[in-house]
């Protein structure tokens, strides 16, 4: 009888460390310590005024603090591990226009100054950041040292420096807890990234009854729980269904397999095409990825997947062989209409049923139930023509200026995240509302649209 393989454990050691007994016991604990040094009300709130994420995000404890019973201490930190941020000239673009995007969806002031901050206003507020840490309404008067930097023209550049040694303890608080990055969050043992996960916390918050009434309504929930909810199924023909919404996704990558499911799912919805991208994932494109930010994103899928009803955590990493084998059918399946079908059902494969996708026991049965034949596939395994096209996708994603996955792109608007469809979805009302305002024919007094028509 065959030994079992380290390969063989992983899923299961990873089914283990996703389970919903293994969360209880974590929060458990957490809560329980903090209860004891009467803390269950205490948040670490994590900012760097290098990214823009962290004006809104102080907007929106702002009003937590309206609704909830909690506590914000604030930390300031600076200095950004370059093993954490793949592509540094690229960031800063990305993350004002994310973050300006993020606001506007909340009424926020956003962070759209005309010319980024200068290091000497970024050198200045970080000194006034770190005291106001230490002022009975840390919160406001962080926020207001945000708006000035970030939210006008000038951040009020002063003479101010750092204390080091402060920043440098925040840091190491940082660290010890498990991250390496600011807009962040922390309590009761789980991090909350900016606004997007605010959700979470307030779900962890209402479960230890710090809630102010009585109202169970969640409010930073905009990002995600109305995707595709007012949808109207398009004509083949209408103008907006013209163009194909583009999925740029690793077969590795957890995110892209939440991606792909709700990309699924939008374009269903509206009846759009759906243009699938396949990329290389980042380990196998000579970029890092440490890991302190491999078990964030392994931790935060779990409760995002939890959220979404999608199944997570049964996970046989398909790096190397399993992503070359994944690729070297696309075609393959693509030539069948069932490109979809096959991508879908091999992100399910290594992401909740721990499926080793790099036999071939595991990639028959991947390739069989999207409706492929096991014969045909097995001829193109060695088929290396993949790298071409899988090449040109990447090039085709950083041209949006993005180079992370999963990214979208619809005509020329793209983003970047799973939790970002909802720009891709303004942006089809948009197309319709222009449609019905020049003539078009209003879709939903055309003929039904068939199932069949719809992407698969």
């Amino acid at each position: 009888m065959r030994r079992p393989e380290k390969a063989d454990l992983m899923p299961w050691f990873a089914r283990a460390l996703s389970s919903s007994g293994r969360y209880s016991l974590q929060y458990a604990t957490h809560s329980a310590r903090a209860k004891i040094r009467g803390e269950q009300d205490l948040a670490l709130v994590f900012i760097n005024p290098r990214d823009p994420f962290g004006l809104p995000l102080l907007q929106a404890l702002t009003q937590l603090q309206d609704h909830y019973r909690v506590r914000f201490r604030l930390h300031t930190v600076w200095r950004l591990d370059a093993d954490m941020f793949p592509e540094p000239a690229l960031w800063p673009t990305w993350a004002q226009q994310d973050a300006t995007r993020l606001a506007n969806l909340y009424g926020f002031t956003p962070p759209d100054r005309a010319t980024p901050p200068s290091e000497t206003e970024l050198i200045s507020a970080s000194a006034r950041l770190l005291v106001a840490e230490k002022t009975p309404d840390a919160l406001s008067a962080a926020l207001s040292v945000f708006e000035k930097l970030w939210g006008s023209t000038t951040g009020a550049a002063t003479d101010d420096r750092p204390d080091e040694e402060t920043l440098s303890e925040n840091e190491a608080i940082l660290r010890r807890l498990g991250h390496y990055q600011g807009s962040m969050v922390w309590y009761l043992g789980d991090w909350f990234w900016g606004v997007d996960r605010l959700d979470h916390l307030e779900q962890s918050l209402i479960r230890q009854g710090l809630k102010r009434n009585t109202a169970n309504a969640i409010l930073f929930t905009r990002t995600w729980a109305d995707l595709a909810s007012n949808a109207t199924v398009l004509p083949a023909n209408h103008p907006a269904a013209a163009t194909p919404l583009e999925v740029f996704f690793s077969i590795r990558s957890p995110y892209s397999y939440l991606g792909l499911e709700r990309a699924v799912q939008l374009a269903n919805a509206w009846n759009m095409p759906l243009r699938l991208r396949p990329v290389l994932p980042m380990l196998m494109r000579a970029q890092s990825v440490p890991d302190a930010k491999k078990w964030y994103i392994f931790h935060d899928t779990k409760r995002e997947a939890n959220k979404l009803g999608i199944p997570y955590g049964f996970v046989a990493d398909p790096l190397g062989p399993g992503v070359e084998r994944c690729y070297a059918l696309f075609d393959y399946a693509r030539s069948q209409g069932r490109e979809i079908d096959y991508m879908r059902s091999y992100a399910r494969a290594v992401n909740a049923e721990g499926i080793r996708s790099e036999t071939d026991v595991g990639l028959k049965r991947i390739v069989e139930r999207a409706g492929l034949d096991w014969q045909k596939a097995t001829a193109l395994l060695n088929d290396e023509s993949w790298r071409d096209w899988a090449e040109d996708n990447r090039q085709a994603m950083y041209e949006c200026g993005l180079w992370g996955v999963p990214s979208f792109r619809y005509g020329e608007t793209s983003c970047w995240g799973q939790d970002r469809l909802w720009v891709i979805e303004e942006e089809i009302k948009k197309r319709v509302e222009s449609s019905s305002t020049q003539g078009v024919s209003d879709p939903t007094n055309d003929a039904e649209v068939t199932q069949s028509q719809r992407s698969n």
